[in-house]
């Protein structure tokens, strides 16, 4: 069930017209049952799936708190799923490729959210085995922990302490509706007017890359780098706008990352819960391993397991190890302080600089293997010709522009701050009324948020 469509607009207003009748003995149960029903409205055998990684995330927490012994293993139990469908292929394909020895493929689709939900189970495990304030919650709540609707396909990537406290007080919260509601609107157009429009053009020369001309390579990754933000920050949104709503405070997931001087900095404005998920229980534990040996090998080998994560192909992994190694000269060097630091037109010659460097890293991320990455480089540098305006191209460029001219008010604290400002009379009728419009614009073509796949 996508956000952006007619469906889940009706799924959402039967939800909360039930919440308002429910007796508050059972709410959390009827949130619980709404969230399973979500997830298994795309494919309902991937339910079990979920059930057993609550399973999972429920004993393994009381196991780990008994004795932190078991923590290790019950990590690997956890990766154990993700590592099935998401990488199996890639495993027998490299094995192939190494060996010349044929292997067959099991091409299982990949459960929806499953790295999402792998990362918040680990990251539970852990709270619990470190942290003496962290105790093992009870099964209902570590399910609808895992589960909540709002974020359980993409995110925030959350922690135990930032959404159990908060699980009895979830109700319709009347007074929140408008300012949230205005957030979830924000995504909407992000996604709807902006993403999928771009896509459409990203994706027929991304298919065509041994025949791009400079041009069109470059109007792609131009637009596959507006993309990506404004589906996945669109997601974001409206995760934390239809939290809102339910009284629910969901973490900040991105923060005007295109205005970052650095990748440094970047990384602390993007996917905000999966970098300071990777820095708390990935980066720090091999920083302290391999400080007195190889003092910036650890932001790389994160990185690179990061771009792992992203996606079970190596151009990922070398998206990630590229990132990683981008980080560590300015982190060694001191780039990424001086730039931080920058001010007036020094500080807008780094952010440029940062932007370029993204948008060519944007190739290897978006390309669906490193030979089609290598013909977009190649059209990039225009070894084909630079042929003519793309077919298209006038549109990405345009709203390329309107998110770069806004993007310093695109976050969410601003957005709802500001809508909170509005009269909700007068806000919430002009509210829906672009949002179900959006709604019949996707209902037409519709596209899925583009992390579903990861």
């Amino acid at each position: 069930m996508l956000f952006q469509l007619p469906n889940f607009l009706i799924f959402f207003t039967v939800f909360v017209a039930g919440l308002l009748v429910i007796p508050r003995a059972v709410r959390m149960e009827y949130v619980l049952g709404a969230s399973l029903f979500f997830y298994a409205w795309w494919y309902p055998p991937f339910l079990i799936v979920l059930l057993g990684l609550i399973l999972l995330g429920w004993a393994g927490s009381h196991l780990v708190a008994r004795n932190r012994g078991w923590l290790g293993l019950i990590v690997v139990a956890a990766l154990i799923p993700l590592l099935v469908f998401k990488y199996t292929d890639f495993i027998l394909e490299t094995v192939e490729d190494a060996t010349g020895l044929h292997t067959p493929r099991m091409d299982w689709p990949l459960p929806l959210g499953i790295s999402f939900v792998t990362f918040t189970i680990i990251a539970l495990f852990i709270d619990v085995a470190r942290r003496k304030d962290i105790r093992p919650a009870s099964l209902r709540d570590t399910a609808l922990f895992i589960s909540f609707f709002p974020q359980l396909i993409a995110g925030p990537i959350l922690r135990s302490n930032d959404l159990v406290p908060q699980l009895p007080a979830i109700r319709f919260d009347a007074k929140a509706f408008s300012p949230n509601l205005a957030l979830f609107t924000v995504g909407m157009l992000k996604k709807v007017m902006i993403a999928d429009p771009i896509s459409t053009i990203v994706d027929r020369h991304y298919a065509a890359a041994g025949a791009t001309t400079g041009a069109e390579a470059a109007i792609a990754t131009l637009g596959f780098m507006t993309q990506i933000y404004c589906d996945f920050s669109a997601y974001s949104d409206m995760a934390l706008g239809l939290a809102g709503m339910l009284g629910v405070a969901l973490p900040e997931n991105f923060r005007s990352p295109y205005r970052a001087t650095s990748m440094t900095e970047l990384w602390q404005r993007w996917h905000m819960t999966l970098s300071f998920w990777l820095r708390d229980y990935l980066f720090r534990p091999l920083h302290a391993r391999l400080l007195h040996i190889a003092r910036y090998l650890s932001i790389v080998l994160t990185m690179t397991i990061s771009g792992l994560w992203h996606g079970a192909a190596w151009t990922f992994v070398l998206w990630g190890l590229v990132q990683g190694c981008i980080m560590a000269v300015e982190g060694s060097t001191g780039y990424s302080k001086i730039a931080r630091n920058a001010r007036g037109p020094a500080r807008w010659s780094f952010i440029m600089i940062a932007m370029v460097t993204w948008y060519v890293t944007m190739v290897m991320f978006r390309a669906p293997d490193l030979g089609a990455a290598v013909d977009i480089y190649s059209g990039m540098l225009g070894l084909r010709g630079w042929g003519g305006w793309p077919e298209g191209a006038t549109m990405v460029v345009a709203l390329t522009a309107v998110v770069f001219a806004t993007h310093h008010l695109d976050q969410a604290p601003r957005i709802v701050a500001a809508a909170a400002r509005v009269p909700a009379p007068l806000a919430i009728p002009i509210l829906l009324s672009i949002t179900i419009a959006c709604a019949i614009i996707a209902a037409g073509r519709p596209e899925s948020f583009y992390y579903f796949d990861f």
